[in-house]
């Protein structure tokens, strides 16, 4: 620990002095064999003695600041004094002071008499006040210069500044009017009163501005959805209050609920059991390694934001304690406002040293993590890999095949084409057919299937009876959830339901047979060949690698490749309609609308927002209230919501044909257009801050107004706007978009399906059977959260281009919030989504490679903060921008290559002896009901409806694994002696 300080310090000095630098690594080396406690004091020591020196010096330019010259402009970076002036760059007084907000000592009269004009400055202190003879302060437009400020009674207020007539007794001030939607005050009497009004209001004789849009249609439309929110709370009242008419459908439904959940392998006795919530799923296979890796995402980025948060933590106390308040303090009058103004800018240039080595330290340090953090994830997703055999190890993708009609025997054909071909035995083919256009039909058949099979477990269903009697009220709200869930309903007078699990009970279906569909498809250009051992599928995916492939219906050419996907990720009807070019347009589509999502969000929810806080008076130290800022929070969880539910739209409709491409797809889409919203907002909320400071009239330090500096860089870097965007930066990301989202988010996923479920499937004896059981299906599990995470993060690093004293809370506040998704995640996972299995490393990479640009925000910021710095580059305006640019695209670039070349270099190494080596197709099919046969759903069908075969193949549905059998001839062998719930 004592070297870990020591480094930490000697790296802080050598940005900082040159010739400190020299004894510290002296100091550095000796240490390791002498005196490393000794030194570390010593280092400590010299860094207060040395701050204590560089306070003292700041005489050196307080003549210069006096007559208004920047001393930026006369930097030079060559020679030792450069490097020994660099802390107190700016210095406006010579006395070093401490934040008076934290004690209100100073609330006494000034020294000065009336009629005196004081220019303050970053010692004064702003609680001080006017002697009781002139108790307010007026600020002094009557002469050329900035933030002068004289005593005066309320009488004399005009005087000094025309436009502030009211002496305040509160703040002591002369002050303007203050009344809501006042554009122009009356100055002519010192009381609020208001002159002309703002767009959208008008003015009355009381000197009052009133919205002009209100009226009583305010009244009817507040009145009519206050009586629709009570007939909506009437209605789930009296749901909530109604007898159980279906208890036996829905105990059957809450033990599918239960049999879906994650389970372990099976025991000796053949049964299954859930995974104690004690379970480290950083460790522990629950749902394939990428639910490991995700995981462990999730805790290296709790403790990167810990990092972050302790470097900071280190420069404020070890440094200077303005660092844990610096940009935090709050405007107020206009006296105050130009104490903080100079003490804020001399503050952030006296310590900017600081901010440069937190931002090399935090960028040096984010790289090597990510980099460590890359190689660990990549040897561990090696080393299950090699530990473990899953389906993927038995089967090999077919490549080419033509359309062959479903009329011929195309799973026995291809299985006996490649059998004799490789002489190699095989377990079967299961062929990804075209079934796109058929896919509803084809769904409804499966189930229709399964569904009859219920039939013969008749203790896991009660009597079916039609719904009781009821008054007229709950009639037809009994008839009006059932067109809005799209329940069928029963007709009327009938004396029994007609149970939608007794197919045989019910008409016949619309439209074309299911025989009739299974002969007009086609087969797809894909299929998979699966072996009995994965020593079979490498030989047989070799000899054809070789040989150029093998020939089947006319067609020559046709390959067979290894993957890495398992049969639960299979998107089957996505074979044949998703090409890549189909794929690129559909995504370049999505762009589009994920714009048009963006502008609805901007345009709905937040142009009021934005319109609201750009014409609020912030004179005299006014700020929005509560509602206000709980107003904004609630618009950036509505937008997240909105780019959450249209990225989700677009990667479900892109035709991904399994599902951690679809995964992959969607954080990519998902981070990106949040990043739209963070744009917009932090367009929005610049433009804001800068109408808020020019309207308040803010300067510069050096006196000039705001609204007369057009460079952009420059009045980015006024403290004001510091000041402005840093407090905005820290409200949208903490809680409203680290906290809040989550907080709710158990409401939505887990709660709110089964309540509501629950209450349709007790009180609605029509729904049965797997209707009733997905009524309360639990919400599946998502690769999504790698996007809320990679926008926290950004959100986080933004923080960096303002004065840190936001920084530390908002990393801390950052780790906070992760730990608890953490443990939200680690619950969910066990105990409240359905089984899944995240196979493949694709998701994964796709979220380190989004690293490698949201690292590159902190080396841009780097370059800009250490603009003009000695030693550094010296830039301003556009070229500054676009030296930022080059360092954010050099380093992604750089990222990305190591990411792409690097990373894998230290990957493992395929152990010489398989260690899974006796693990057989067969072994592993039996205790996993999930295979390549089981999960296809037209295989299942071909095999019912077309082979005939007995028994046929059971299609794989959560819950329902009690239903499949075992038929050796057609790759099936998991059968489970456990029924649903038992």
């Amino acid at each position: 620990l004592c070297e870990v300080g020591l480094v930490f310090v000697v790296i802080v000095h050598t940005i900082r002095a040159r010739t400190t630098s020299v004894w510290l690594w002296r100091c550095f080396s000796a240490s390791m064999k002498h005196f490393p406690i000794s030194c570390l004091a010593a280092t400590f020591l010299l860094a207060d003695v040395e701050s204590a020196v560089f306070r003292s010096s700041n005489s050196l330019r307080t003549q210069q600041l006096l007559r208004h010259e920047d001393p930026l402009e006369n930097v030079t970076t060559d020679g030792a004094l450069s490097l020994l002036m660099k802390p107190i760059r700016i210095v406006r007084t010579g006395k070093d002071r401490k934040d008076d907000d934290k004690v209100r000592e100073s609330d006494h009269v000034v020294a000065q008499g009336c009629g005196v004009t004081m220019k303050v400055s970053s010692s004064s202190k702003k609680h001080d006040r006017c002697p009781n003879d002139c108790p307010f302060y007026a600020q002094d437009r009557t002469d050329t210069d900035f933030c002068t400020f004289r005593c005066v009674p309320e009488k004399e207020c005009t005087d000094m500044n025309p436009n502030t007539p009211i002496g305040d007794t509160e703040h002591g001030i002369c002050r303007s009017c203050v009344v809501e939607g006042c554009n122009v005050c009356d100055n002519s009497v010192n009381v609020d009163r208001c002159k002309s009004c703002q767009a959208g209001y008008y003015l009355k004789d009381d000197g009052l501005c009133y919205f002009k849009y209100g009226g009583n249609w305010v009244y009817v439309v507040g009145g009519a959805l206050a009586a629709l929110a009570i007939l909506v709370v009437f209605w789930l009242v009296e749901w909530m209050f109604r007898p159980t008419v279906n208890e036996g459908g829905l105990r059957y439904a809450l033990k599918v609920r239960e049999a879906q959940k994650l389970k372990g392998k099976k025991d000796e006795n053949g049964e299954r059991s859930q995974y104690p919530l004690t379970t480290n799923l950083m460790r522990e296979q629950v749902a394939g390694p990428g639910m490991t890796l995700h995981f462990n995402f999730q805790m290296f980025l709790m403790v990167w934001a810990v990092f972050v948060a302790m470097v900071w933590i280190c420069f404020a106390s070890f440094v200077d304690e303005d660092l844990w308040t610096l940009g935090t303090r709050k405007f107020g009058t206009p006296r105050s406002n130009c104490i903080l103004v100079a003490w804020g800018y001399e503050t952030q240039q006296a310590l900017m040293w600081t901010k440069v080595a937190f931002l090399w330290i935090v960028y040096i340090g984010s790289f090597l993590l990510c980099f460590g953090y890359g190689v660990y994830q990549l040897r561990t997703f090696q080393d299950v890999d090699f530990q473990h055999k899953t389906m993927k190890d038995f089967v090999a993708m077919i490549i080419g095949l033509p359309a062959v009609e479903g009329s011929k025997n195309v799973e026995e054909e291809l299985k006996s084409t490649i059998e004799t071909y490789s002489n190699v035995p095989m377990v079967g083919v299961s062929v990804a057919w075209d079934f796109k256009a058929y896919e509803e039909q084809v769904m409804q058949a499966v189930k229709e299937d399964v569904e009859a099979i219920e039939k013969q477990e008749q203790e896991a269903m009660s009597p079916v009876r039609p719904p009781p009697e009821m008054n007229i009220v709950r009639k037809f709200l009994f008839k009006l959830e059932q067109a809005i869930f799209g329940i069928e309903p029963v007709e009327e007078g009938a004396s029994e339901i007609h149970d939608p699990r007794h197919p045989e009970d019910n008409a016949a279906p619309e439209g074309e047979k299911i025989e009739d569909i299974l002969v007009n498809l086609r087969t797809s250009p894909r299929a998979f060949a699966v072996f009995k051992t994965q020593e079979d599928r490498d030989k047989v995916v070799e000899m054809t690698a070789q040989l150029g492939g093998f020939e089947y219906e006319g067609a020559t050419g046709i390959e067979m490749v290894t993957f890495e996907a398992e049969p639960d990720t299979v998107q089957w009807q996505y074979f044949g309609h998703s090409t890549k070019s189909e794929k690129a347009m559909r995504i370049a589509v999505g762009f589009g609308v994920i714009l048009l999502a963006c502008l609805f969000w901007a345009i709905v929810f937040y142009s009021p927002y934005a319109y609201y806080v750009m014409t609020f008076n912030y004179e005299n130290g006014r700020e929005p209230g509560f509602i206000v800022g709980f107003a904004f929070s609630m618009i950036v969880v509505v937008g997240n919501a909105i780019m959450y539910e249209v990225c989700a739209q677009i990667s479900d409709r892109v035709g991904f044909r399994f599902k951690d491409e679809r995964e992959a797809c969607y954080m990519v889409l998902y981070t990106i257009a949040c990043l739209f919203n963070v744009a917009l907002d932090f367009v929005t909320t610049y433009f804001t801050a800068e109408k808020v400071m020019e309207g308040l009239g803010f300067r510069s330090y050096f006196g000039e107004p705001l609204s007369e500096i057009d460079e952009f860089t420059k009045k980015f870097e006024t403290y004001g706007m510091q000041r402005s965007l840093a407090e905005n930066t820290y409200g949208y990301a903490f809680p409203s978009t680290y906290l809040i989202p989550f907080l709710i988010e158990p409401f939505p996923a887990i709660l709110a399906p089964l309540m509501l479920g629950s209450l349709i499937v007790r009180t609605h004896p029509e729904v049965q059977g797997l209707d009733a059981a997905e009524w309360v299906a639990m919400v599946p599990m998502e690769m999504g959260r790698y996007a809320d995470l990679l926008l926290n993060v950004i959100l986080g690093i933004m923080i960096f281009y303002f004065p840190g004293g936001y920084t530390w809370m908002l990393f801390l506040a950052m780790a906070a919030s992760h730990a608890w998704i953490y443990v939200f995640d680690h619950y969910r996972v066990l105990r409240a989504i359905p089984a899944c299995i995240f196979a493949s490393y694709d998701v994964e990479f796709a979220a380190q490679a989004m690293l490698a640009p949201i690292v590159g925000i902190v080396a841009a910021c780097l370059v800009f903060k250490s603009n003009c710095e000695p030693g550094m580059h010296c830039l301003k305006g556009p070229p500054l921008i676009g030296l930022c640019s080059l360092g954010w695209l050099v380093h992604t670039v750089v990222h990305l290559l190591v990411l792409q070349y690097v990373i894998p270099l230290f990957g493992k190494h395929e152990p010489l002896e398989d260690p899974a080596k006796d693990e057989t197709f067969e072994t592993l099919a039996h205790r996993l009901p999930c295979s390549w046969f089981t999960a296809n759903p037209v295989y299942c069908l071909r095999s019912r409806h077309k082979y005939q075969h007995s028994p046929p193949c059971s299609f794989f549905i959560l819950g329902q694994e009690h239903h499949m059998k075992v038929n050796p001839k057609i790759g099936c062998y998991f059968q489970e002696k456990t029924a649903v719930g038992k």
